[in-house]
């Protein structure tokens, strides 16, 4: 586990209801807090339909990762790693944070939007 991992919660079709969509998402983020409080102490908040799940101190993060995919209502988990917002910054961090698997693996592949 990185120092500062945390993991981003992707919605799925709530992301697509009209006037009650803030219900939707009020529930879930009740949903994830719920779910979260039983494997450690995490600050849950959302930004641009992205839930963040972020660790306060010592916590479980391969049962709160387990935890996390078992959310009705949720599409995709990733786990992150905050850095600032420059191209050497992000580099560095993905070269640190994937290093152990960048040496297990025989071959990678890179896909961006």
């Amino acid at each position: 586990m990185h120092q500062n991992e945390m993991f981003l919660l992707k919605m799925g079709e709530v992301v697509l209801k009209g006037l009650n969509r803030r219900a939707f998402e009020d529930r879930l983020m009740t949903n994830v807090r719920r779910r979260m409080r039983r494997v450690g102490n995490f600050q849950v908040y959302m930004r641009q339909s992205t839930i963040y799940v972020d660790p306060q101190g010592e916590c479980d993060m391969e049962e709160a990762y387990k935890a996390c995919r078992q959310i009705f209502g949720i599409a995709a988990v990733a786990r992150a790693v905050p850095c600032e917002k420059t191209i050497e910054a992000i580099v560095e961090t993905a070269k640190t944070y994937l290093a152990g698997e960048f040496a297990k693996a025989r071959t990678f592949k890179v896909e961006s939007k």
